[in-house]
């Protein structure tokens, strides 16, 4: 990188990651986010196949992995990798969510620095479970990112940092790109009287917490409705679980529907449209991202706490324990009680999320990814 032209970035997503308007998730959101966010920095997206269209505005290169070789798909992933980098030459390669890859990529290119960025609890996230594989990590990649203070500390647990900390780019999310409907109209007014869940139906998250507290608020609750979104994965033909068919067994006789699985898109619109958004994890949720989305939609936010996700709410959500249907069933009736009420409880979210615009995270992404550029790679 010379000093009049600007930083280049690559930017490698795990194999399967979807990077389209209708199937990105998380990382594909978080990636793009970033790209737009830091415009001044030139930014190339790696990642593999994808079912369909891409995002536009940011550059995407498909990895071909060799035909070959048809082993596991991390390490197909870094053939695949390897032709491409080589000729872009990049400043920084940030690697999303692959260890594995991370680890490798830093090996064949010991003159760059790469990054890892971690999403998930490093203690379930394969190649890095034990303190000894992070360890081994930490010591030789340039830099560890992380979503939360809570998963640096995962991180950190048995680790020495040394010289090199682990660093923090919080979630973003694009408050210029959000849904119009009733996007700045009182909850009193035109909003529908919609108590949503938004994830993935497995157990961890909590959705059956969510059907009992709803099954016990919404007798009390005229005019009002409870909807879930999502499937027991993240993809339009999902699983029909044998949890999936309990939630069904329990939501049908309460009246509460389940609307399958959703783009990004759609969920966003629905969070757009609905007054209280609960999010009942019963174990510690990474960054919080999905909360954010919520209260930048304007809905009131019912959650735990556990995890990275105070970080993001802070004030501007409404906390219950985990695994305690009655108190969701409380806190809804508290707040759709009372209408008027609910407006000052969507103004904050409103304001909270406005922390974390894509604007305000780029310039924090910008100032980290080119402290680590100057640090350049390990040594050794």
């Amino acid at each position: 990188m010379s000093a009049a032209s600007p930083p280049l970035i690559a930017v490698i997503l795990p194999p399967r990651e979807g990077f389209g308007p209708r199937r990105a998730r998380g990382i594909g959101l978080t990636v793009r986010h970033h790209a737009l966010g830091v415009p001044r920095h030139r930014t190339v997206v790696f990642g593999g196949y994808q079912p369909g269209p891409v995002f536009p505005d940011v550059t995407f290169r498909r990895v071909i992995a060799p035909y070959f070789f048809s082993g596991a798909a991390d390490v197909r992933h870094i053939l695949g990798l390897l032709p491409p980098l080589r000729a872009l030459r990049p400043d920084l390669i940030e690697v999303h969510a692959a260890p594995v890859v991370a680890w490798w990529l830093r090996r064949v290119f010991p003159a760059i620095p790469v990054v890892l960025i971690l999403h998930d609890d490093p203690a379930g996230t394969p190649g890095i479970r034990s303190a000894k594989q992070r360890q081994r990590i930490h010591d030789q990649l340039a830099r560890i990112v992380t979503v939360s203070g809570w998963v640096r500390d995962r991180w950190l647990e048995g680790v020495t940092e040394g010289d090199r900390p682990p660093l923090l780019v919080p979630p973003c999310v694009d408050l210029a790109s959000l849904p119009v409907i009733d996007a700045n109209t009182p909850v009193s007014g035109r909003r529908t009287r919609l108590i949503l869940f938004a994830g993935r139906l497995v157990p961890e998250k909590g959705v059956d917490q969510f059907i009992a507290g709803c099954a016990g608020a919404l007798p009390f609750l005229p005019g009002w409705r409870a909807e879930i979104i999502g499937g027991a994965e993240h993809a339009v033909k999902s699983l029909d679980t044998p949890y999936v068919r309990l939630l069904h067994a329990r939501a049908d006789p309460a009246g509460i529907a389940l609307m399958g699985y959703r783009d990004h898109p759609d969920v966003m619109h629905a969070m757009a449209r609905a007054a209280i958004v609960v999010i009942p994890c019963l174990e510690p949720e990474p960054s919080g991202r999905l909360a954010l989305e919520a209260m930048a939609n304007g809905a009131a936010v019912i959650c735990t706490e556990a995890g990275g996700i105070k970080e993001v709410t802070g004030s501007a959500a409404m906390y219950v324990n985990p695994g305690d249907p009655v108190a969701i069933a409380t806190a809804i009736r508290s707040l759709a009680g009372d209408l008027h009420g609910l407006t000052p409880w969507s103004a904050s979210g409103r304001e909270r999320a406005s922390l974390f615009d894509v604007k305000i995270i780029g310039r924090w992404l910008e100032t980290v990814r080119e402290r680590i550029i100057i640090e350049g790679p390990r040594n050794g």
